[in-house]
């Protein structure tokens, strides 16, 4: 189920596309280009064949920020499963995460995170990938992982806390206990631009568009059978977990972006329509937890309502404590002077907002060997951190069971060179 992506003087759009495509890094949205490359980011273990890369969409004007919207009042929870308690109440005494500018804080002290993408963490086996919200797999996991994580992110979907119908929060509560246990946080995920995992027919019928942006994110299911609309799953999910200092950050959206469908372009309004969509939800999330921060969850490297100086009005929203990139290259510092990884560090300073790397994947057919994998790992965070990101997690961890390292694809198993490069930051 996943694999997944100045000029002052005026010149011609085309110019710029041109030296866009020319040095923009390899970014997920290109894998997403297409329904198989979507699929083969997300499915078990085969190696997706390379994509030709295209180009980046040009830079769109950075619009005036939109207000803030008042937080509506939280939805009445359905019921909850006999087995999950009413409201969740960790058994630790760490501190929540926060921010002082740039920088993270944690227990009074700096705190830079590093780890994994287990985005299945949640799954029971038939909601995405193999099963691990039961049983010993996460925690033995998270034992084979060791120093190489102290953070992980995993989906948190509406469909993975419903049993037949009913609200059933007990794989929730069980990948916070194993994470809590392990001294490890999470940065959970809220829905998916793609649809994967959600329970939907395609990837069309399961992908973000604008007009979910713009009011289907208030009126829509967030996937087939399921009781609440997206901005009401929010509302339910961070009212529980609100207290829960295992989390280290909420994220709204995987990969948000604004096209007009699926195998759309962007729309004008593409920028204005996610920022008021971000300022709605980060204004919810506050109006119900002043513990946690936010993200969007944005890939970072040019996407529909995100691209050069949008990206930074975006991020500028009031609510909203983190930037995010997702680095899929096969570079050190990937990206642009549009797009890249540097120009978001810069933008996100002038923010006086911390920037982390949420998905850092390298296929390793694409490289050669684990080691050699591990190597340019490596030099992506020796650099990267060096620049100032506060976080990296790794794209993405498989158990032993389920195969371990792909010697072709992104998988990270027990025992991986890249394992103990994670432990080294």
């Amino acid at each position: 189920m996943k694999r997944r992506v100045l000029f002052v003087a005026i010149v011609s759009t085309a110019l710029a596309l041109v030296a866009t495509a020319a040095v923009a890094a390899p970014a997920r949205t290109r894998q997403h280009s297409t329904p198989p490359h979507s699929h083969s980011k997300w499915a078990s273990p085969s190696a997706s064949a390379s994509v030709t890369p295209t180009a980046s969409p040009s830079p769109t004007a950075s619009p005036s920020p939109t207000a803030s919207p008042s937080p509506t009042a939280s939805p009445t929870p359905t019921a909850s499963s006999p087995t999950a308690s009413a409201t969740a109440v960790p058994t630790t005494s760490a501190s929540f995460v926060t921010r002082s500018g740039t920088n993270l804080l944690a227990d009074g002290a700096p705190y830079r995170f590093h780890g994994l993408n287990i985005y299945n963490a949640n799954s029971n086996g038939s909601t995405c990938w193999y099963a691990m919200n039961s049983g010993t797999t996460l925690r033995d996991s998270l034992a084979a992982i060791g120093a190489g994580a102290n953070a992980f992110r995993a989906w948190f979907f509406q469909n993975e806390a419903t049993t037949n119908g009913v609200r059933d929060w007990s794989g929730f509560d069980h990948t916070l206990a194993a994470a809590r246990a392990a001294g490890v946080r999470v940065i959970p995920v809220l829905i998916n631009q793609w649809g994967q995992c959600e329970g939907h027919l395609s990837y069309a019928s399961g992908y973000k568009t604008e007009a979910w942006y713009q009011a289907g994110y208030k009126t829509e299911p967030t996937s087939p059978q399921m009781a609440r609309t997206y901005r009401q799953w929010v509302a339910e999910v961070v009212a529980r977990y609100k207290d829960d200092p295992t989390i280290l950050a909420w994220q709204m959206v995987n990969e948000a972006e604004d096209k007009i469908a699926y195998d759309g372009a962007c729309s004008s309004s593409a920028a204005t329509s996610l920022q008021s969509f971000a300022a709605d939800i980060a204004g919810l999330i506050k109006s119900i937890d002043r513990n946690h921060l936010v993200s969007i969850g944005t890939i970072g490297s040019g996407q529909c309502g995100s691209s050069g100086s949008a990206y930074k009005t975006l991020h500028a929203t009031a609510g909203v404590d983190l930037c995010e990139y997702h680095d899929y290259s096969l570079v050190a510092m990937p990206g642009d002077a549009w797009n890249g990884l540097a120009t978001r560090i810069s933008q996100c300073s002038a923010l006086g907002k911390p920037v982390f790397v949420g998905e850092s994947g390298i296929k390793t057919a694409d490289v050669g060997t684990l080691s050699d994998r591990a190597s340019l790992l490596n030099q992506k965070l020796s650099k990267q951190f060096g620049a100032g990101v506060v976080g990296e997690l790794a794209w993405d961890w498989r158990d032993a069971a389920h195969g371990g390292s792909s010697t072709s694809g992104y998988e990270i198993g027990p025992n991986d060179p890249a394992l103990r490069v994670l432990g080294a930051y």
